[in-house]
């Protein structure tokens, strides 16, 4: 039945490529003030959890029950790379450890039936054929289409790292690029990791001929690229909720091909998100890997570069499990106008605390509910508790007091979204609104409980101290009426 039904799921998604107008109105797009999005005709703030690798690397991960969990606390959106080759060996001599077992492992393309083991020792890869079928426990694209299709069903939007397969580390301490798909030892036609990124023709595509093994190796890599995108954007795109990224991070070479992608998804109708070197071209950019605490300074900075784009942070610690460092940075780049996923994979306290906890096979596997309350709170917020978030901007300047290291997001005069990462007696400087009465609201990030703290005038500097626990971090609300 479930082979049926993901069928089923894939004619659904093709049958969406002619999208009718009031459909493409309710695609995800940038919204008009360049700095959030609008999907299904409302702006978002994208907040949600990022599962890397693993979701589409670990066939037996319940990628469902994930979607399910992150769509119930109110989340905006979930992230996830497009593939990593499974580091381990079948006779169990080498596992990853936060799996703690050989696990059925998928890529985006097909075994061979036979001949060479690779690193794995499974038969290498058939680089010119995808792993495509009807059944998602199986194979890797029906699994992709089912999940993005979840995702968009229980209202998330979806973001997509498109490359490169992580061959970053070719060390025995690190040997990621061991198990890569294009390493000649399974099945590729590379021997370096470097030249994972270098492609033939820069600006001139290459899809549309038929595959050689007499090309030098730069059109192989272009050629197996390029076909992979354009079945990304052809099996994604039409449903509406999907945006991708060319690397969540630069901290290896990007080779020739980062204008050459933007250029491919772009004119495909994609939305395509980068670093922000390429911010004039792209929909929307991305901060690099940062270790802050505080990240509203790097959230404010790329608000306010130009042109306008929505900044994504897709990264970077703190991680640990329950750590309030983690929420507070969380809190202090929305707070400053940025979308926030969470890095869900790694140093959370334990090798299988995060998506691991998802696989029924992993020993001790802890998924972290509490971040994930805490990412539900602060969506909804954002997304539910401010009345016009695509006109807010950022306004440290109208808070201060008592050493709080307060950060602001406001309309002045209309709107006002303010957060304590120390708590404190806080000032705010209503100057803007002469006359009006606001209606305040304290918020918990721990818990999402609102305590409503009366009427404010405007006209001048006002004091407001948090209902209780003055040393926590608070959130706190004014607008002018209530919904």
């Amino acid at each position: 039945m479930r082979k049926n039904l993901a069928g089923w799921l894939y004619v659904i998604v093709l049958c969406t490529a002619s999208l009718p107008l009031d459909a493409a109105e309710q695609a995800l797009k940038v919204s008009p003030s360049g700095h959030y999005f609008t999907w299904r005709g409302k702006t978002i703030l994208l907040v949600g959890d990022s599962g890397t690798q693993c979701i589409l690397q670990n066939l037996n991960v319940d990628y469902r029950r994930w979607v399910d969990d992150c769509a119930a606390r109110g989340m905006t959106a979930l992230h996830v790379w497009s593939f990593l080759g499974p580091r381990q060996k079948q006779d169990s001599s080498v596992v990853e450890r936060r799996w703690g077992y050989v696990y059925p492992g998928a890529t985006p393309w097909k075994r061979r039936a036979g001949g060479s083991p690779g690193a794995d020792q499974l038969p290498q890869w058939d680089l010119t054929q995808f792993d495509e079928g009807n059944d998602p426990s199986k194979h890797y694209w029906p699994r992709l289409r089912d999940l993005a299709l979840r995702a968009r069903d229980k209202g998330l939007v979806f973001g997509f790292t498109v490359f490169f397969g992580w061959p970053k580390h070719a060390e025995s301490q690190q040997p990621d690029w061991d198990y890569h798909p294009f390493n000649v030892r399974n099945g590729g036609h590379l021997t370096d990791n470097n030249a994972v990124q270098i492609i033939h023709s820069p600006g001139v595509e290459v899809l549309s001929e038929n595959w050689s093994d007499a090309w030098p190796a730069a059109k192989k890599t272009q050629w197996i690229w390029e076909r992979f995108s354009d079945k990304l954007i052809r099996d994604l795109n039409p449903l509406g909720n999907v945006f991708f990224v060319f690397m969540d991070e630069h901290s290896y070479s990007e080779g020739n091909c980062g204008d050459h992608f933007l250029h491919f998804f772009k004119k495909r109708g994609a939305l395509w998100v980068d670093w922000s070197k390429r911010r004039r071209d792209v929909d929307a950019v991305y901060v690099e890997t940062a270790t802050l605490t505080d990240r509203n300074r790097l959230a404010v900075g790329g608000f306010t570069a130009l042109p306008a784009r929505p900044l994504l942070c897709l990264e970077g610690p703190p991680y640990t499990l329950g750590d309030s460092g983690v929420r507070r940075s969380m809190w202090t780049f929305a707070i400053g106008g940025g979308h926030f996923l969470f890095h869900d994979d790694a140093e959370q306290g334990t090798d299988q605390t995060g998506i691991m906890g998802y696989d029924p096979n992993v020993k001790d596997g802890r998924i972290p509910y509490t971040t994930y309350d805490w990412l539900g709170y602060m969506s909804r917020f954002f997304n539910e508790g401010l009345t016009n978030l695509d006109a807010l901007r950022p306004h440290n300047e109208r808070v201060g007091g008592g050493g709080t290291k307060a950060c602001c997001l406001a309309t002045p005069g209309v709107e006002y979204a303010v957060y304590l990462p120390e708590g404190g007696t806080l000032q705010l400087d209503l100057g803007a609104a002469e006359g009006k009465t606001f209606f305040a609201d304290w918020y918990d990030p721990r818990t999402g409980i609102w305590t409503p703290a009366g009427t404010v005038k405007g006209g001048g500097w006002t004091s407001l101290t948090p209902p209780h626990n003055p040393t926590d971090d608070w959130a706190l609300r004014l607008r002018l009426e209530r919904n």
